[in-house]
């Protein structure tokens, strides 16, 4: 309906009713993002011309990781047949506005420090090229070559400096059987000089989950995706914060996928020996202590446990649901949810639906999940 038909409507009296139902009506679409009905997303067009999700899981398959990969003996098929060019479409259709890049597992390490360096420069340099060529469309988490701490760091200074990225990825467990590195989290004191860095810059540190070796193949039938992507991404959550990491480098500012694994739902074994306000008014008590809430907390976790998990970031990638959601939600505040896709494995499209039909988050909250709460971790975007 033209602007004009409206308001020549609104003049008859006896069309008032109606006219102002009609104005509800269309709000309530403009609101509504994801669902079928949005105006938003009518076409890439309005997409475009309105942006506003700012996705933190989005994943790019640079040509050189594809090839080195096979010529390492690993053969990486990019999910759903992935182009730039079905990122861009994706993003248009559903209304994300900018979309932080990074790679996914296996991630770049292949036995070879000089070889893993080589292609963390050129995953990292074809995302900055993404960056330059789409402005305002794309952010990067650069890539490492862990478990190679100097070379790590090397690429640290490169992807800040040089290319402006917005922050690092790190996978949640790292080997290297060769050199006796076996399912290192990132607690591990191995990774200090690395959070030291990441610390000393202040840097948004974006994970995703990978596979321990010590778990792979466990269940038959069941891929690692199913239950050890969230339950490394829990144990690394743990090793950093039982490991006294994030109390002594307290200014990496982290993020974490898939709501955090399946953190929120282990909240009381992480408690041990302790308790704390969980849900407001009520004293959440762990396994032994005194049941006081703030006593018996870990030496090495002088704030407490619930501390920490509440000033980390995590997002809602393969979580957008209502049992998922409302878990998140009770463990922290709605501040600390961003919005992730994890494309091109699942769409925008797909999450937005499901926080929009969740039933756990209004329409403020929804905003600040879709945009604003990135926006405040990441400035530049």
């Amino acid at each position: 309906m033209k602007e004009s038909q409206l308001v020549k409507s609104a003049d008859r009296p006896e069309s008032r009713r109606h006219f102002l139902g009609g104005l509800a009506s269309l709000a309530g679409a403009l609101i509504l993002e994801g669902s079928s009905a949005t105006a938003f997303r009518s076409s890439p067009q309005n997409a475009a011309a309105n942006p506003r999700r700012i996705d933190v899981h989005h994943h790019v398959y640079p040509p050189a990781y594809i090839s080195i990969a096979k010529e390492n003996g690993i053969t990486i098929n990019p999910a759903n047949n992935w182009t730039l060019s079905k990122t861009l479409e994706d993003m248009d259709k559903a209304g994300t506005a900018t979309a932080l890049t990074s790679i996914t597992t296996p991630g770049l390490w292949f036995g070879n420090a000089a070889l893993s360096r080589r292609l963390s420069r050129e995953c990292n340099d074809y995302a900055a090229k993404i960056v330059r060529d789409h402005p305002g469309r794309f952010g990067m988490f650069a890539a490492l070559p862990l478990p190679d701490i100097d070379g790590s760091l090397k690429e640290i200074e490169y992807a800040m400096d040089v290319l402006k990225a917005d922050g690092i990825c790190l996978h949640t467990v790292y080997q290297d059987k060769a050199t006796g590195i076996e399912d290192r989290f990132l607690g591990h004191a191995m990774f200090a000089p690395v959070h030291e860095e990441l610390n000393r810059r202040k840097a948004v540190v974006y994970t995703h989950p990978k596979e321990a070796d010590c778990c792979r193949n466990i269940v038959p039938d069941v891929a690692a995706t199913v239950i050890e992507y969230g339950t490394n991404t829990t144990r690394t959550i743990a090793s950093l914060i039982f490991s006294g990491t994030t109390t002594k480098f307290p200014d990496e500012k982290w993020i974490f996928s898939h709501a955090g694994g399946t953190t929120p739902f282990l909240v009381e074994r992480f408690l041990n020996g302790t308790a704390e306000e969980v849900v407001p008014g009520i004293v959440t008590k762990g396994q032994g202590g005194s049941g006081v809430a703030g006593s018996g907390r870990p030496a090495k976790v002088p704030n407490g446990v619930l501390h920490e998990l509440r000033k980390m970031y995590y997002d809602c990638a393969q979580t957008a649901n209502r049992i998922a959601m409302r878990a998140l939600r009770a463990l922290v505040p709605v501040s600390q949810i961003v919005f992730g896709t994890d494309f091109p494995f699942r769409t925008t499209a797909e999450t937005a639906k499901g926080l929009n039909t969740c039933g756990v988050f209004n329409r403020a909250e929804i905003r600040a999940i879709n945009r604003d709460n990135a926006a405040k971790l990441l400035p530049r975007l």
